[in-house]
Order: C-alpha cells, then sequence, then structure tokens
C-alpha cells in the first residue's frame, strides 16, 4: 500500500512524503514467490488460499525517485519471497531500501505491539527509520 500509494501521489504531481514504511507488503498479486509454498500454512493470520481470493493482478510499477522506504517482513509469511523482491525492485531503481525480516514473526506482528517485544521493537525501528528521513 505505501509504495503504491507513493507512485499514484507522484503520477498525481503531489509531494511525495519524506520517507514511508511497508509493513508485511502484498507485493506479487500473483503469488508466484517460493514463500508462498514453503510458509503457506505456518502463519496464522495469512494463507495462499486467502490471498488468492484477494488477488486480481499483478503489478510492479515504476518506483523510480521516489523516497527511502523500509520493509518489514515476518520469516514466517507467505509474503517474505515476494517482499524480498519488492526490496529489489525497489533498489534497482535506486529507491533506498531498508528490509527488515524478523525471525518467527507472522503478518504484522507489529498490531501486538502491547504484548509482544518483537512488535514493540519493530514499530520502534519504523519511527526511528521515519524521524531519520525527516532529519536534514
Amino acid at each position: 500500500m505505501v509504495v503504491t500509494v507513493m507512485v499514484a501521489e507522484r503520477a498525481a504531481g503531489l509531494p511525495l512524503p519524506a520517507a514511508g514504511v511497508a509493513l508485511s507488503p502484498w507485493a506479487n498479486l500473483e503469488h508466484t514467490g517460493s514463500s508462498m509454498m514453503t510458509r503457506d500454512g505456518i502463519d496464522p493470520t495469512v494463507n495462499l488460499a486467502g490471498l488468492n481470493l484477494m488477488a486480481k493482478t499483478l503489478l510492479f510499477a515504476d518506483v523510480r525517485g521516489l523516497p527511502p522506504i523500509a520493509i518489514h517482513i515476518g520469516e514466517s509469511e507467505v509474503m517474505l519471497s515476494d517482499a524480498l523482491r519488492l526490496a529489489t525492485h525497489l533498489a534497482e531503481n535506486r529507491v533506498r531500501v531498508t528490509p527488515e525480516v524478523w525471525p518467527r514473526m507472522f503478518h504484522v506482528w507489529h498490531l501486538f505491539a502491547a504484548i509482544l517485544p518483537e512488535g514493540r521493537r519493530a514499530l520502534e525501528n519504523a519511527a526511528a527509520f521515519l524521524e531519520d528521513a525527516w532529519r536534514p
């Protein structure tokens, strides 16, 4: 969603934010990444069947000129390989990208920051990334 909104803002001639953080991004709606098979059934919140119900098209947008983007992805997520593919796509198009793969984490574990230390640390990392982007 973060990358999609930035691409739309740029296309509309709107100013871009200083940076963005993609939490457990759904980056390949064709679900061709290897983790769709190797991680299916591990993540308690997202699975391949559910994603297939929601997906309609694949689009790797022109991301050139976007501000820095951090990507957080859980090692248990079916979307792991596609999030890493997104990080590569950004890097190959000269977008500064900071991918973070969190061991044993599931889809958007950040939502459990009140009870999960990894969720709290991930939110702290995201906030630090965004704060750094605001510094001159």
